[in-house]
């Protein structure tokens, strides 16, 4: 009786430990961010529909009720930091060659690159 005790112990235990570990990947590097990973999974043919359909939240203006005239309607695109241009921009960047895309506030774009980014920005990070 205590063998039949001790292995279902052990038995438990090791059920238990097994069914808390993930067999997948994680793929999700944070809302602000899509990794290479999630794009590969996304089964999408350019960066335009990766954000589309993985975080189309980045197209949205956040929080802007009135745009002043010198300012961009959109969010930017930028390309290992250089400007790139505005969203329809991300249908000519080729997948192969992404490792991320991350959405910036308009607040961090208008630090890192000067000028009026209303909408924010959205950064491409390629393999070098």
């Amino acid at each position: 009786m205590r063998r039949l005790s001790v292995f279902i112990l052990s038995a438990s235990l090791a059920a238990c430990a097994t069914s808390s570990q993930t067999t997948r990947p994680v793929l999700s590097a944070g809302r602000d961010v899509i990794t290479a990973a999630e794009i590969v999974a996304a089964r999408v043919t350019d960066a335009y529909q990766a954000v589309a359909q993985l975080r189309p939240e980045f197209f949205r203006r956040r929080g802007i009720s009135t745009i002043p005239a010198f300012a961009a309607p959109d969010a930017m695109v930028y390309l290992d930091d250089l400007p790139f241009g505005g969203p329809e921009s991300l249908r000519g960047i080729p997948l192969e060659r992404v490792r991320l895309i991350r959405y910036i506030s308009p607040t961090e774009a208008d630090l890192r690159w000067g000028g009026s980014h209303m909408a924010g920005a959205i950064l491409v990070t390629t393999m070098k």
